[in-house]
C-alpha cells in the first residue's frame, strides 16, 4: 500500500527550507561590488517572503480545511490547534528576522548564513507543533536545535557566545537524551501492553490511561513519562532545568535572544498541550509534579531577576517565569486553559520582541546596548523609545489594559476554575515581585540623568523600526481589543480535545 503523503499540509514547513536554500545560494552567488559587499536586501527579503508564504498557506487554505488532517501515516497533524500556534510562531519569528537585520549590520556580519539557520531552525518548529508521534517529535526537535546551538555561538571572536553556544549545545544534548530514554521507555510499555509496540503519541497516551485506570501501569511507565517531560521542561525553561537560560540569553546575539525567547516558549507549549493531556498526566501521576514545577519556575524567575544589572539576563529570569506561568495554563487542562496558553503566548511574543528592539534600536558598531547604565536617562532624549520600552514592560508586568494583563488573568481564571487556588495565588504574589524589576528600565529611562552623550539614532534601518512600531502597537491592541482574539483561540483549541 502506497503511503499516504500529503505535502499540502506541509507548505509552510517546505516554503521555510525552500526561502533557506535561496537565501544560502543568494549569499553564495550574488554579485559583490567588493569582498565585503553583502547582499543584505536580497537575502532578507528572500527571508520576510518565505515566512509572509508560510503565513498566507496557513490563513488561507490550510485554515478552510473541514477538520483535521493527517499526512505521513499519521505522524503529521493538521488542525486549527496547530495553526494557531504555527501564526504565532511565525509573526514572531518575522518580527526577529527585521531584528536581525538590523543587528548585523551593527556588527557588519553577513547575513545570509545567519538567517537561513534561523529558517531552517523554524521550519522544525513548525513540524514540532504538528507532530503526532515520537520519530516525528524528535526530527523536529532536532531541526529546531542544531541551528539554535550554531546561532547562539555565531560571534565566534566573543568568548560569552562561544560559551552560550557550547552551554547550549551540551545541556540540550543531555536533556534531548534524556527525552529518548523516556520515549524509548513509553515505546516498550505500549508493545507490552497492547502487544504491538507504536511510536503514535495517541496510542501510547490510551495505553497508559487505560492501564492507570486499572491498577496495571509498571513503574517504568511511570519513569519513561517522567524522562519525556523532563526534556520538554528543558526547552521552556522551567525550574530545575533552566540553568541554561540566563547564560545563553546573555551571550548569543540579541536578535537571536529575542527570537529564541519567544519562538521555543510557544513551541513547547504547544508540545506539552497536545502530548501530556490531564488524563494522561493522572495516570502516570505527574500532575503534582507539574505544579510543583510551575510554582518554582513563577518563583525562582521572578525573585533572580530582580538581582540582575544585565537587562538581556533580566528578561532571561523573566522568560523563565512566564514559562511558569504557561505551565499554569496547560496544568489547569481545560479547552479555556489552552486557548490561555495560546493568547498568552502571542502577547508575550509582542512585548518581548519590542523590549529587545529597543536594546537594538539603541545599539551601534561596537558597542551593545545590554545594562541598565546604558538606559541611562534615555527616554527624556528619546521619548519615543522610552514609550515603547514602557509599553513592553508594562505588558511582561501584567498591567491593564495592555495585552500581558489578559493573558495572565486568562490563565489564572483557568486554573482557579479547576480548584488550583494556591497554584493561582502564588502565580499572582510572583507577579507582583516583578513589578520592581519591570520598573526598573522606566525608572532608569526617565528618572535617571545621563551623563555621557545620548547616542545618535540618525541612520538607523527601516527593518528595526518597522519591528518597533509593529510589536508596540499590537501590545497595545490585543490588550485593548482582546475579545476577538480570545474567541479564536478559544476555538482553535477545541481540536485539540478531539486529537486522540
Amino acid at each position: 500500500m502506497t503511503p499516504q503523503m500529503d505535502f499540502d499540509l506541509m507548505v509552510p514547513e517546505l516554503a521555510l527550507i525552500v526561502a533557506g536554500i535561496l537565501v544560502l545560494l543568494t549569499d553564495a552567488f550574488a554579485p559583490r561590488k567588493d569582498a565585503e559587499d553583502d547582499p543584505r536586501g536580497m537575502t532578507l527579503g528572500l527571508t520576510l517572503l518565505g515566512i509572509a508564504a508560510a503565513l498566507g498557506w496557513i490563513a488561507g487554505p490550510l485554515w478552510a480545511l473541514d477538520g483535521a488532517q493527517v499526512s505521513f501515516e499519521g505522524l503529521f497533524r493538521i488542525d486549527h490547534f496547530a495553526l494557531a500556534f504555527k501564526v504565532v510562531v511565525l509573526s514572531g519569528t518575522f518580527l526577529s528576522a527585521l531584528l536581525c537585520d538590523t543587528w548585523l549590520r551593527n556588527q557588519r556580519i553577513q547575513t545570509g548564513a545567519f538567517l537561513a539557520l534561523v529558517l531552517f531552525s523554524t521550519s522544525g518548529m513548525l513540524y514540532l507543533i504538528s507532530a503526532t508521534d515520537m520519530v516525528m517529535l524528535f526530527v523536529g526537535l532536532e531541526l529546531m536545535s542544531i541551528p539554535m546551538y550554531c546561532l547562539a555561538a555565531s560571534l565566534r571572536w566573543d568568548d560569552r557566545s562561544v560559551e552560550a553556544g557550547g552551554k547550549y549545545l551540551v545541556l540540550g544534548s543531555f536533556a534531548t537524551a534524556i527525552m529518548l530514554m523516556g520515549f524509548a521507555l513509553l515505546f516498550a510499555f505500549s508493545g507490552v501492553y497492547t502487544g504491538v509496540a507504536s511510536t503514535r503519541l495517541d496510542v501510547i497516551a490510551s495505553a497508559a490511561v487505560a492501564a492507570g485506570a486499572a491498577g496495571e501501569l509498571p513503574a517504568y511507565a511511570y519513569l519513561g513519562g517522567m524522562l519525556a517531560l523532563v526534556g520538554l521542561l528543558f526547552k521552556i525553561s522551567a525550574v530545575p532545568f533552566h540553568m541554561w537560560t540566563p547564560d545563553v540569553y546573555e551571550g548569543a546575539p540579541t536578535a537571536i535572544t529575542a527570537w529564541m525567547s519567544v519562538a521555543v516558549k510557544t513551541v513547547t507549549a504547544a508540545v506539552l498541550l497536545r502530548v501530556f493531556s490531564v488524563p494522561l498526566l493522572e495516570a502516570l501521576s505527574l500532575t503534582p509534579v507539574l505544579w510543583a514545577i510551575a510554582a518554582l519556575t513563577m518563583f525562582l524567575g521572578n525573585t533572580m531577576a530582580l538581582t540582575q544589572s544585565n537587562v538581556k539576563r533580566m528578561l532571561a529570569y523573566s522568560s523563565i517565569a512566564h514559562g511558569g506561568y504557561m505551565l499554569v495554563g496547560i496544568i489547569a487542562g481545560t479547552s479555556a486553559g489552552a486557548a490561555a496558553v495560546l493568547w498568552y503566548a502571542g502577547a508575550y511574543t509582542v512585548a518581548t520582541i519590542a523590549a529587545f528592539a529597543v536594546l537594538i534600536f539603541l545599539s551601534k558598531e561596537g558597542h551593545e546596548v545590554e545594562t541598565f547604565e546604558d538606559l541611562r536617562g534615555l527616554g527624556t532624549k528619546h521619548v519615543w523609545l522610552g514609550a515603547i520600552m514602557t509599553i513592553s514592560m508594562l505588558s511582561l508586568l501584567g498591567i491593564p489594559p495592555l495585552a500581558g494583563f489578559f493573558g495572565k488573568f486568562s490563565i489564572f481564571r483557568a486554573a482557579m476554575s479547576e480548584g488550583y487556588v494556591v497554584l493561582t495565588v502564588i502565580g499572582v504574589l510572583t507577579s507582583a515581585i516583578s513589578v520592581a524589576y519591570y520598573l526598573r528600565p522606566v525608572v532608569v529611562m526617565f528618572m535617571t540623568e545621563r551623563h555621557a552623550p545620548a547616542p545618535d539614532l540618525a541612520g538607523r534601518a527601516w527593518s528595526v523600526k518597522l519591528a518597533l512600531g509593529v510589536a508596540a502597537v499590537a501590545t497595545v491592541v490585543l490588550g485593548l481589543m482582546p475579545s476577538g482574539s480570545l474567541d479564536v483561540a478559544l476555538e482553535s483549541v477545541k481540536a485539540l480535545a478531539a486529537a486522540f
